[in-house]
């Protein structure tokens, strides 16, 4: 499906033992690509269709370069959810661990030190390469397990 990617496309990231998906959804003006990322590694081609994504979780990860890169190759194409517009970014921190969070809507931000459910689930303000995504998406990792009070 050619070189380069752009809104809507589904994108196959092959890893150990198998495949990943991811859906571009857009350009964030400050983190760049944003990807809903399909949570499950398959060891084949899957179909893409709308329900691949029920689970997924939205990352910053640099889409486009990963496609001209060689790194991630267009598979499909489905419609764009857009980005979320409210998404959370590490605040202070204290030993290495997280004390605050700023959670962003459009150009307003507030300061948490503890998040409720619905903030769990927002995205992180941070940009992933392509070694972190894949990593992440191999452990099992979701955004709703980063920031629990239970980490302090």
């Amino acid at each position: 499906m050619g070189k380069r990617s752009r809104v809507g496309d589904v994108l196959e990231v092959a890893v150990p033992e198998g495949r990943i998906y991811l859906h571009y959804l857009g350009v964030h003006p400050e983190y760049g690509d944003g990807v809903a990322v399909c949570p499950k590694r398959f060891p084949g081609p899957v179909v893409v269709e709308e329900r691949l994504f029920d689970s997924s979780y939205v990352v910053f990860y640099p889409a486009r370069s990963a496609v001209v890169r060689g790194l991630a190759k267009v598979v499909g194409q489905l419609p764009s959810r857009g980005l979320p517009r409210r998404l959370r970014r590490p605040g202070a921190r204290l030993r290495g661990k997280v004390e605050t969070w700023i959670v962003e809507e459009d150009s307003r931000e507030e300061v948490k030190r503890l998040l409720s459910d619905e903030d769990l689930r927002l995205p992180l303000g941070v940009i992933w390469n392509h070694e972190l995504l894949v990593q992440r998406v191999l452990e099992g990792w979701r955004p709703e397990n980063e920031g629990r009070a239970s980490e302090r």
